[in-house]
């Protein structure tokens, strides 16, 4: 039963990837997960649904540091040595969130709770915030919002860079390392 509720979950998670990767067109809502599961082939155990995790508001400390992106050392932005994505579907004048339901499964967002976010070479006229429509705030970059991406597991890691040809690991002005 614990294998088939794994595969449940691998099966959506892998779904988000692939909705919030291409197109520009925002992912299924949480009401949806389970039928996003069912049509790529998963067999959801008593018809449980797959919830998506609810976010969590916390202190944010942005930092400016280096990582190879695509074969090259480039200047990032980093959250808790990870490095930082922004949305290409995303807006950023007025900045807009449309990384919504099981995209956020594996692009979790970086939400404030309204402490000032704290900065290391990043220039604090850059960094704003955005309320999303499940109420959340998310923080921005150049107005921007920003993300993690779930399958980054290590400082030097930027496995989310082009994922879909709308992920981009973001510098310290808030641009894109790689120019689209």
């Amino acid at each position: 039963m614990k294998a088939l509720s794994a595969a449940a979950v691998l099966v959506v998670a892998l779904g988000g990837l692939t909705a919030c990767g291409s197109g520009g067109t925002p992912a299924a809502s949480p009401s949806t997960a389970p039928a996003t599961a069912q049509a790529a082939g998963a067999d959801l155990a008593d018809g449980a649904a797959v919830a998506v995790p609810t976010p969590r508001a916390e202190p944010i400390a942005l930092t400016a540091g280096t990582a190879k992106v695509a074969g090259a050392d480039a200047a990032v932005v980093r959250f808790k040595d990870r490095v930082v994505y922004r949305f290409e579907a995303d807006e950023n004048r007025p900045p807009k969130v449309n990384c919504a339901g099981d995209c956020l499964v594996i692009w979790p967002p970086l939400l404030t709770d309204g402490t000032p976010v704290k900065l290391a070479g990043v220039d604090p006229a850059l960094v704003g915030s955005v309320r999303r429509a499940d109420g959340f705030t998310q923080v921005t970059l150049d107005g921007w919002p920003l993300y993690l991406f779930k399958q980054d597991e290590s400082p030097a890691d930027t496995k989310g860079e082009g994922v879909g040809g709308n992920w981009s690991v973001v510098r310290p002005d808030g641009k894109p390392v790689v120019r689209k």
